[in-house]
């Protein structure tokens, strides 16, 4: 492994990061999945997907890269939208909630994580106009398997739709 790479990943969480807000630990390892959008319509598609989350800086923070279509899928099902980002999450004691920053190519989020009951529900922070909202959740979390959604609102979140929603299996 690189320097790099070894001063980046770290084995596991900082203490700095108080059990009870460690939602994202539980997802350290690797993902398949499949994502799924424009549900219920004729351009309704379903794509397979990775997504790897490891321990970073230290143990202060969860790197993941999502990878959509995976690069085996890739190379038989090539997508015009395909998607290979990053996102670093770093939990911020003074808001009891995660900063969350995600790019990839041509486009960033900025985002707050907190946690409701069992769901993870993620805040975009960058608005693009003043009535429109986006939003992610995890949820249905096992050991094995999570359930993962984003919602978009065009009015001020008085109604919500589906955007997209992926349901993810622990490799073994």
């Amino acid at each position: 492994m690189s320097e790099f790479a070894n001063a980046l990943v770290s084995k596991e969480r900082n203490n700095k990061i108080p059990k009870e807000f460690d939602y994202f630990g539980q997802f350290v390892g690797e993902w398949d999945f499949e994502w799924i959008d424009n549900h219920g319509t004729d351009k309704e598609r379903h794509v397979k997907g990775e997504w790897i989350f490891s321990w970073t800086l230290e143990g202060t923070a969860i790197q993941d890269l999502f990878i959509c279509p995976s690069r085996d899928e890739k190379l038989i099902n090539p997508q015009v939208d395909a998607e290979y980002g990053t996102t670093i999450r770093i939990y911020n004691p003074k808001k009891q909630a995660w900063d969350i920053f995600y790019g990839c190519s041509g486009e960033t989020t900025l985002l707050e994580a907190t946690k409701e009951n069992d769901t993870i529900v993620l805040n975009c922070l960058n608005i693009i106009d003043e009535n429109w909202r986006m939003k992610w959740f995890f949820s249905d979390i096992t050991e094995t398997t999570f359930h993962w959604r984003n919602i978009v609102s065009a009015n001020s979140g008085d109604t919500w739709n589906v955007r997209g929603e992926l349901f993810a299996i622990r490799r073994k």
